[in-house]
């Protein structure tokens, strides 16, 4: 009988051992390519999203992993976040944070079974062992479909403050998770919503000044409406009235149906305001205010002696035509409720602060009553009765509107019989130069 030498079957055991350690590590290879693929996915679509991952790999432990692009759209990009889930939970606004801590526990009942895929080749299998030592993910387990997904899990909406101090809204969606070995974890998504939030709440203000707008619409059309109502109905139940009542009734229908033409003119020129979005140019505020001035002192109802007094104004970025309406208007209330006086004056003052233009209109007119400054700026809100002095209510809350479409702001300032100031602030577009 002829028998091997010893070292012959040593060699083929190493052989194929080195074999199955070749096969094996391309296994591994191949499974950490997909790790690596899967990962720069989920990584991709959460920095497109605007959003980022945390795991608590242990769900009674203070230890709180986070993403990169999480710690960056928290606002701890640049010095790192510590992992630490009481200080996360430290920087939620304390009138979110108990949302935000059932969210962090995922307090929601498991999914069913149905919400799991299905077991995948090697090939299209995540669950190498890098991708378990990260998440402590079983090697035989499916895993669930649903961990970011809004069918399945906890979501809540909080306040965070970033490094800065500042406060912004987030959206998170967590899910339990419990592994073969190990302690429960928790996964979840985290989304910047801080942008949505803002135009959430652009929109309910706006909604809101809606119904008032409709509100005060209906209320004050109503007026003219109803006398030209009441002195029709007069002219018909009384023919044989003498002709003076008739004209008297005649003019009053008249003067009601003027009021009402420029009620309704006013309410256009305000929807064309704030439908256009405004144009932004180079606009020599200079050259447009002599023009405005010079066509105003022919049309207005003015004092005995008018002194208009004007600074230097520079080149200004913003929209002419919205400019022009808001120093029209600014000029006409300025002479209009100054025409009480034998000498009307009316200063009109520029100048640059910080990253603002500032435009203020002074008169030495009627004035007001601080405590109503804010009424001036709703729309057919007037302090004076119209006999007293004529307008429809519609100018200065066209103005308010303009300068918000514009980005700026108006304030008003006066004392009854001291007359009153006007001011304007608008924005010193980026990029713009203003030159004298």
């Amino acid at each position: 009988m002829t028998t091997s030498p010893p070292g012959d079957g040593q060699d083929a055991l190493i052989a194929s051992l080195k074999r199955q350690l070749a096969v094996s590590q391309a296994e591994v290879n191949l499974h950490l390519a997909e790790v690596r693929r899967f990962s720069f996915i989920v990584s991709e679509i959460t920095e497109a999203a605007e959003g980022g991952i945390f795991v608590r790999q242990n769900v009674d432990a203070d230890y709180m992993y986070i993403s990169e692009q999480l710690a960056e759209i928290l606002g701890y990009g640049d010095i790192g976040m510590p992992p630490s889930y009481r200080q996360f939970l430290e920087q939620i606004h304390p009138d979110d944070l108990q949302r935000a801590m059932d969210l962090a526990a995922a307090r929601q009942p498991a999914p069913s079974s149905e919400n799991t895929a299905p077991e995948t080749s090697p090939s299209t299998s995540v669950r190498a062992p890098e991708a378990q030592s990260v998440l402590s993910l079983p090697s035989k387990k499916p895993i669930p479909l649903n961990i970011f997904t809004t069918g399945a899990g906890a979501h809540s909406e909080f306040r965070y403050r970033n490094q800065a101090g500042d406060y912004r809204w987030f959206r998170a969606s967590a899910k339990r998770y419990q592994p073969e070995a190990g302690p429960e974890q928790i996964i979840g998504l985290i989304l910047d919503i801080n942008d949505i939030k803002l135009l959430e709440e652009q929109r309910r203000a706006v909604n809101e000044e809606l119904k008032a707008f409709m509100y005060s619409v209906a209320h004050d059309l109503r007026a003219p409406v109803r006398h030209i109502a009441s002195f029709a109905e007069a002219i018909r139940e009384e023919p044989e009235a003498p002709a003076e009542d008739r004209e008297l009734y005649l003019n009053y229908v008249e003067q009601s149906a003027d009021k009402l033409a420029k009620m309704i003119d006013g309410l256009l020129m305000l929807s064309r305001n704030q439908r256009n979005e405004p144009k932004i140019m180079p606009v020599n505020v200079e050259e447009m205010l002599g023009q405005i001035i010079d066509a105003t002192r022919q049309t207005e109802l003015q004092a005995d002696e008018l002194i208009i007094e004007h600074d230097a104004f520079p080149i200004i970025y913003t929209d002419a035509g919205l400019l022009e309406q808001v120093l029209q208007n600014l000029l006409s209330n300025a002479i209009k409720y100054s025409s009480n006086r034998k000498k009307a004056v009316v200063k009109i003052r520029y100048y640059l602060q910080e990253s603002q233009h500032i435009i203020s209109f002074s008169d030495n007119g009627v004035g007001f009553d601080p405590v109503y400054a804010d009424k001036l700026f709703q729309l057919f809100s007037r302090l004076y009765v119209e006999n007293d002095i004529p307008g429809t209510g519609v100018g200065l809350a066209s103005v308010h509107r303009i300068m918000r479409n514009l980005g700026g702001v108006i304030e008003a300032d006066g004392k009854p019989g001291k007359g009153a100031t006007f001011t304007i602030r608008l924005p010193v577009k980026v990029g713009a130069t203003s030159a004298f």
